[in-house]
């Protein structure tokens, strides 16, 4: 725990430090157009892309904020969903996000494409009337909906990006840090109240980045709380 806790803090000033620089650099001339910014020390993470049931183009390890990707598919859709429950108390946090991507390279839901996106965009305006206390709670008054993302991976062309060439019946995810880099993965999540302690660990770690804190060495995440009310105290990670 100690481990992933020093690493998320590492990885949170490594962004902060970086824009920074660029910050600086860039507003030593700002009369140079053409002015070349050296490339930071650290590589960028290259972005992982996708289309949502939207049709909005969305990069799934976005730069500056937590992301924890699940990958499900037809026989893992209820454990998904329980997943996703256990992140209702950061929703709405705008240093956070939560995406979806179904694997549906093997299912006849491949061949009707348009049925499966309707039915996805009903769930997740349902979804969205769920979400919008916790909204409230973190003081986001903007509708759910617009910020909910689920793809559909029918050809192949999401999973393989991820690590995962091939298909899994176990709910799958990966932890993305606020550089776009990975920091954790899980083969199979079965969990919730360790999935929801390792966001929890990650969203602290980088708050903390950013006020300048260090995490205490005997720190340990709060408990997890039931998620299925929106009286969950989430907002205690500042």
């Amino acid at each position: 725990m100690n481990d992933l806790r020093h690493k998320l803090i590492f990885t949170s000033w490594i962004l902060i430090l970086g824009v920074a620089f660029l910050g600086f650099a860039s507003g030593e001339d700002s009369t140079d157009s053409n002015t070349v910014v050296a490339a930071p020390t650290v590589p960028l993470a290259l972005k992982i892309q996708g289309v949502d049931a939207d049709n909005r183009k969305v990069i799934v390890n976005r730069l500056g904020i937590i992301t924890l990707l699940l990958g499900t598919n037809e026989d893992s859709g209820d454990v998904a969903r329980q997943a996703g429950k256990s992140m209702y108390p950061f929703q709405g946090r705008p240093d956070f996000q939560l995406i979806v991507v179904v694997d549906l390279r093997d299912s006849i839901a491949s061949w009707v494409p348009s049925i499966v996106y309707d039915h996805m965009r009903s769930d997740l305006d349902k979804e969205a009337i769920e979400l919008k206390p916790y909204f409230l709670k973190n003081n986001n008054p903007n509708n759910p909906r617009e910020s909910s993302h689920v793809i559909a991976d029918f050809n192949g062309s999401i999973f393989p990006q991820l690590g995962w060439p091939s298909g899994s019946d176990d709910l799958r995810g990966i932890l993305f840090g606020v550089d776009g880099r990975e920091i954790k993965r899980w083969s199979k999540i079965h969990n919730m109240v360790e999935l929801q302690n390792d966001v929890r660990l990650a969203i602290e770690a980088l708050n903390a980045a950013k006020l300048g804190k260090k995490t205490p060495p005997n720190f340990a995440p709060p408990k997890a709380l039931p998620v299925n009310s929106p009286k969950v105290n989430s907002s205690k990670t500042d």
